[in-house]
């Protein structure tokens, strides 16, 4: 039975999908775009970044362990560049240590648990912009 999107999150929303491994990067991609996601996707941090000067982005789902820059380092050059993008973090360990405010999503999940996490971060982020006019994700570290 296929997800329906959710008014805090209409299907224009674009989602970078940050992975090394083309299989979990390619699937996620698959399934985001059935259920209404444009989705642009990156091998590993850097090409994230590249992705992010080019097109708009409003999330970005990126794993943490990953060569050439890490999720944990893309993650502190996007808040430092481009903080109204959320992010939302993919690993085996939740919360990360090194970034605990940042919302995260335990490997493996079930696509609900994406979708459920991918939509919250989207809404707080919606809110967090109009109520400071800035985005920060504060923490909402997912459980399993």
């Amino acid at each position: 039975m296929p997800l329906v999107p959710s008014p805090d999150h209409p299907p224009s929303a674009t989602v970078l999908v940050v992975d090394d491994e083309p299989a979990i990067r390619e699937t996620i991609a698959l399934f985001l775009e059935a259920e209404g996601y444009a989705v642009r996707t990156a091998p590993d941090g850097l090409a994230a970044l590249a992705a992010l000067e080019q097109d708009g982005i409003d999330l970005v789902l990126s794993d943490v362990r990953m060569p050439r820059l890490d999720g944990i380092a893309l993650t502190h050059r996007l808040h430092q560049h481009e903080p109204a993008v959320p992010v939302l973090l993919m690993s085996a360990v939740t919360p990360i240590p090194e970034l605990p405010e940042v919302p995260s999503l335990r490997k493996p999940f079930a696509f609900e648990r994406l979708m459920h996490m991918i939509a919250a971060v989207l809404a707080q982020a919606g809110e967090t912009s109009a109520a400071h006019g800035r985005d920060t994700c504060p923490g909402s570290a997912a459980a399993p």
